[in-house]
């Protein structure tokens, strides 16, 4: 028994480490590491459109376990990414690779890029879109809403929406 819970340690570690295979980020600005709702806040001045989609990408990594002390090794800071936004997209129409990873057939409304603070826009025409993350080749998203729309958002006439995204990388 206890060479079999020894191995399924080693499996966990092995896929830990394996798993996790993150794009090289630049070094985040200290001033941001676990400061993400003043980074937000700021990012809300750069907003240039009247209509679609604003927010804030950022990563979030290491030990989130609840730890009592100093010894967290949980950060969030802002991350450089392209964002790619489709039509409204449904688990049904997309082929979903290692639980939050997805192919998907159909063709993307637009891509845009965060920049150093994780700030993007994309401006849009009314209409409901999935939004994704592109990370490693692959596309990222970890939210659903009720009839299996994968990381929905709904823009209408003159309506910017705010849209935080979040790359989690972390171990809860």
């Amino acid at each position: 028994m206890k060479a079999a819970s020894s191995i399924l340690a080693l499996l966990f570690h092995v896929l830990l480490l394996t798993g996790c295979n993150k794009e090289e980020d630049e070094a985040a600005p200290n001033q941001w590491v676990n400061n993400t709702e003043e980074l937000t806040q700021q990012n809300k001045k750069k907003v240039s459109i009247t209509q679609g989609i604003t927010g804030t990408l950022t990563l979030i990594e290491g030990n989130c376990m609840p730890i009592i002390g100093p010894n967290s090794t949980c950060k969030e800071y802002p991350i450089k990414r392209k964002i790619v936004i489709y039509p409204y997209t449904t688990l049904q129409e997309a082929n979903r690779h290692d639980f939050l990873y997805y192919t998907l057939d159909a063709k993307p409304v637009v891509t845009v890029e965060s920049d150093a603070e994780g700030f993007y826009q994309a401006k849009l025409t009314p209409g409901t879109y999935s939004v994704f993350i592109q990370e490693n080749g692959k596309l990222y998203a970890n939210g659903l809403d009720g009839q299996g729309g994968i990381n929905p958002v709904r823009v209408e006439e003159d309506m910017v929406v705010s849209f935080n995204l979040r790359l989690d990388y972390a171990v809860y």
